[in-house]
């Protein structure tokens, strides 16, 4: 394992498009007229203003494009981090509550894609396919049962993966059934029946991410080492088979691809992405970077090579000077056709 650090460097010349993908260190509080961003391609820090960030109420997503919303019209759109480019939506009815989630259900181009967000302290969610003239919302009841069969309420985004995959949005329900909101054309929500992954008794805490990618559905499964969440022992890769159901283990997703994980920017929820690796952002192919927010003090960036299991840690705010964030960092990354 090595321990990688870097130091922050404000340049006003700073092009975001060129380091994407990066981790953003917004502290959240009103003052703040720019953010730090850690660049991988570059592996260093950088103070840049987001004026998207700045301006609005933003909620990014696992597709690259960020939902932002003008809190004194109510007006939304999407926006692009590479160029600014945006997709006009319609205005909410009022302010999305302090705690959400959001992504969409497939690229902004499809003629199906729903803009989704969850409430991740309420069983509720608001969907606006493109081109739509209003936000619906909508309640939903998801109930599990525990090992001691007592029934309780399970939301769709709150402290588990949500993935889209081929227009429908999968998520994590129980041990035997793997969740799905499906578009005919509003939201209807079904169940999957998959056996969950074995998970070694030796490892009792564990964070699970699901995540969409060039038409597949991963779970990514990371060990910690027994109850120490500052340390990973294991991890495990996993591509669900359709024709089964069932998750297939597997050592490798390909070359020309990474997955992000982490925290979001209010770190109640697990983000997953999928990115492609090129030469021009110096991506490690095959491999799966993780921003540790269950440890939240520290937010070490790990990264793991899949085919020889080779981990390196970046601590990019280690040691800063730094204050503890109100939000977690959170991840921004290129609209990508590995989505």
């Amino acid at each position: 394992m090595q321990d990688s650090s870097s130091s922050s460097n404000p340049d006003s010349t700073f092009e975001l498009a060129s380091a994407l993908p990066v981790l953003v260190h917004d502290l959240g509080t009103h003052q703040a007229d720019s953010q730090t961003l850690y660049s991988i391609s570059k592996q260093d820090l950088r103070t840049h203003t987001i004026d998207e960030v700045r301006d609005y109420r933003c909620f990014e997503t696992p597709q690259g494009w960020v939902l932002a919303l003008d809190r004194s019209s109510l007006q939304t759109f999407l926006w692009r981090p590479q160029d600014t480019e945006r997709i006009q939506l319609p205005p909410v009815e009022e302010d999305f509550p302090s705690q959400c989630k959001c992504l969409l259900s497939d690229v902004p181009t499809a003629s199906t894609c729903a803009v989704l967000v969850f409430d991740l302290d309420d069983m509720q969610m608001w969907a606006c396919q493109i081109g739509a003239s209003k936000w619906d919302c909508c309640s939903y009841t998801l109930t599990v049962f525990d090992a001691c069969d007592n029934p309780r309420e399970r939301h769709i985004a709150r402290r588990h993966g949500v993935a889209a995959v081929g227009g429908n949005v999968y998520f994590q329900l129980t041990g035997y059934e793997l969740g799905i909101i499906e578009f005919n054309p509003d939201p209807c929500i079904a169940t999957i029946e998959v056996d969950m992954v074995d998970l070694p008794l030796s490892m009792p805490m564990c964070s699970t991410y699901l995540v969409g990618s060039s038409s597949e559905l991963f779970l990514v499964v990371i060990f910690f080492d027994g109850d120490n969440v500052h340390k990973i022992a294991e991890f495990g890769v996993y591509k669900m088979d359709f024709s089964e159901p069932a998750w297939r283990k597997v050592d490798r997703i390909g070359d020309d691809r990474v997955f992000l994980l982490g925290g979001d920017r209010i770190g109640l929820s697990n983000f997953g992405a999928s990115c492609t690796a090129t030469p021009e952002n110096n991506l490690c192919g095959n491999s799966v970077y993780f921003l540790n927010h269950l440890a939240i003090t520290e937010n070490y960036l790990h990264v793991i090579n899949l085919e020889n299991g080779m981990e390196e840690v970046l601590r990019p705010f280690r040691d800063k000077g730094f204050p503890m964030p109100l939000r977690s960092p959170f991840w921004l990354l290129p609209t990508d056709p590995m989505i």
